[in-house]
């Protein structure tokens, strides 16, 4: 199993950034799914474009077009483009598909100018449902801060994030907040400052069982250039996640109430953590 689809998304921006652009046709964007989970209902649907030089995108654009290869059944949404922080961002809307099976987006600009890309919705969602008890994994726990080295690439870790395990955090009658990320090995470069993030709202908001799982196992003295050895974390694998970084809030009784796929800003995160706690 590899997290293919974030690594891919990254790898062309650097590729589009570093190379001679003269063969690229100038009217053709590069559009780029982020989103990787999709399904019959609701969907947070993201992408990214690049111009023919690799440059993101953000302005407003003409038209984005959602198009059923199997029904050519069209459907038009209106996203809006995210800066995560300088540098980095995404379009994003909520999507309803009411049909599985293979799909097609077209993102157009003002200038008539567009990219495409091709993305397969579901029945369900690959990954952990909202309104069901995930599958139960085993996290990996830690005492200090030298032995959480072993199983985080997090380079200043919370202590607080290593210490209970999820087998006995879906038991203790509190939320939990579930982080799959790898800080140190992060292809889009997400994964730190969403981890920060949700260690930052953990000091005014304790009450919470807040876990970190790295995403790789073998982490310790590998690279960027070592992706294709590293073996996924089995929580990873047993939540079916295709990507990273992922976000899971649970409530007190361990059933799935909110999950982000990518970045999320602070505020809605704790919005989210917000919502748990109180509730």
């Amino acid at each position: 199993m590899k997290l293919i689809h974030i690594i891919l998304f990254f790898t062309l921006i650097l590729t589009f950034s570093c190379s001679n652009n003269s063969q690229l046709v100038d009217n053709n964007l590069s559009l780029l799914l982020i989103s990787s989970d999709h399904s019959l209902g609701n969907n947070k649907f993201r992408f990214a474009l690049l111009d023919v030089n690799g440059k993101l995108i953000d302005e407003e654009l003409d038209e984005v077009i959602i198009r059923n290869l199997n029904s050519n059944k069209i459907q038009r949404i209106d996203p809006i483009y995210e800066e995560w922080f300088t540098g980095k961002g995404a379009y994003y809307s909520e999507t309803i598909f009411d049909d599985f099976g293979n799909f097609e987006v077209k993102a157009t600009r003002n200038n008539k100018t567009y990219g495409t890309a091709l993305f397969q919705v579901n029945k369900e969602s690959l990954t952990p449902k909202i309104g069901s008890t995930p599958p139960v994994i085993s996290t990996k726990t830690a005492d200090n801060i030298e032995d959480i080295k072993n199983i985080s690439s997090d380079p200043n870790p919370n202590i607080n994030f290593y210490k209970i395990n999820y087998l006995d955090a879906i038991k203790n009658k509190l939320p939990t907040i579930i982080i799959f990320s790898t800080p140190a090995l992060c292809v889009s470069g997400t994964c730190g400052p969403l981890l920060d993030h949700i260690k930052e709202i953990s000091v005014n908001y304790p009450n919470c069982n807040y876990i970190h799982v790295e995403v790789y196992e073998n982490f310790i003295g590998k690279n960027l250039n070592d992706l294709d050895s590293l073996k996924i974390t089995e929580p990873t694998k047993s939540w079916k996640l295709p990507t990273e970084p992922w976000i899971f809030f649970l409530d007190r009784e361990g059933i799935l109430k909110y999950k982000l796929e990518g970045f999320a800003k602070y505020q809605e995160l704790l919005d989210l953590t917000k919502d748990i706690i109180s509730n």
